[in-house]
């Protein structure tokens, strides 16, 4: 069973609050998400989001299982 899911290649993202979202792994074991989270063109940091948080349509593609 995979824990970890690449997403990199996919080149999904999405917006919240001015700050772009770039997902990177998908984490099965606690169904959370590593993204890169960047404010226009400059990175700000990297963070870890519930799946719960991706808006509907990234869900149906990053699907749990």
């Amino acid at each position: 069973m995979a824990n970890l899911v690449d997403l990199r290649d996919k080149k999904l993202k999405f917006i919240r609050e001015q700050y772009i979202y770039k997902l990177e792994y998908f984490k099965t074991s606690n169904m959370s998400i590593d993204t890169l989270c960047y404010k226009k063109d400059d990175f700000i940091r990297k963070e870890n989001i519930p799946f719960a948080q991706l808006p509907k349509q990234l869900k149906k593609i990053v699907k749990p299982n």
